[in-house]
């Protein structure tokens, strides 16, 4: 009765999360405890319930039955679906409490809440820097091998880390998310705000090496550089 009702009675100790059921309940239990019986015969890795190792498998056989009405991407998940149309629309509903930063995915937010935590567990055994997530360290890890497993589906670019193959994504979907304050341009990167915005206020920090001419940002710099270059081969 209570699960077609919607009511959830049955309350985690730990964390407050209620559940309708007794049985969500305990698998939910069982993250806090880090029970994990139910492992992936592929690649070992083990999950709380069968319904996401059930989900690990599917993505291990590539099956990608999900497609984005959009631009066309497949999903082997539903959620993973639901997850990128959320970033076509600009939804973000998960808020942190300690900054107000909004995110399209929980992973996302978790992973922020233990940087303000100053939780950095994962370390490169290379240069010593350390991330708040495993995945974070691999990313890393690949950037020193020069291994780019992150392809963009749509052009084939290939990236070391995921958060460059979003960042990506989004020019390819034209999200804007990063707004001038001044014209009210729109960008897909902040760092791409940030160069624009430095034309505004008039800082010009890259400063060629020859004429002592001061560029607002790298990209114009090289194009400053390429310019001299062409000069001297004339």
């Amino acid at each position: 009765m209570d699960v077609h009702a919607g009511i959830k009675i049955h309350e985690c100790e730990v964390c407050g999360k209620a559940f309708s059921q007794t049985r969500q309940l305990k698998l939910h239990s069982n993250i806090h405890a880090g029970i994990r019986n139910h492992v992936c015969d592929i690649c070992g890795k083990a999950f709380t319930g069968k319904r996401s190792l059930k989900r690990h498998v599917e993505m291990h056989a590539d099956i990608k039955n999900h497609e984005c009405d959009i631009c066309g991407k497949a999903f082997t998940l539903k959620s993973y679906l639901k997850l990128h149309a959320n970033m076509h629309a600009g939804i973000k509903n998960h808020e942190c409490d300690i900054c107000g930063k909004d995110f399209i995915a929980r992973t996302s937010l978790r992973s922020h809440i233990y940087m303000h935590a100053g939780i950095n567990n994962h370390q490169c055994d290379i240069c010593g820097k350390a991330f708040t997530v495993k995945s974070d360290l691999k990313d890393h890890m690949n950037m020193h091998a020069g291994i780019k497993n992150h392809k963009c589906d749509i052009c084939g670019k290939a990236f070391t880390q995921r958060s460059n193959l979003r960042l990506h994504s989004h020019m390819h979907a034209r999200i804007r998310n990063h707004k001038c304050h001044i014209c009210g341009k729109a960008f897909t990167q902040k760092s791409h705000l940030n160069f624009h915005s430095d034309i505004h206020a008039d800082i010009k920090n890259h400063v060629h090496e020859i004429c002592e001419k001061s560029i607002p940002d790298k990209r114009s710099l090289k194009r400053h550089v390429d310019m001299h270059a062409g000069n001297k081969n004339q």
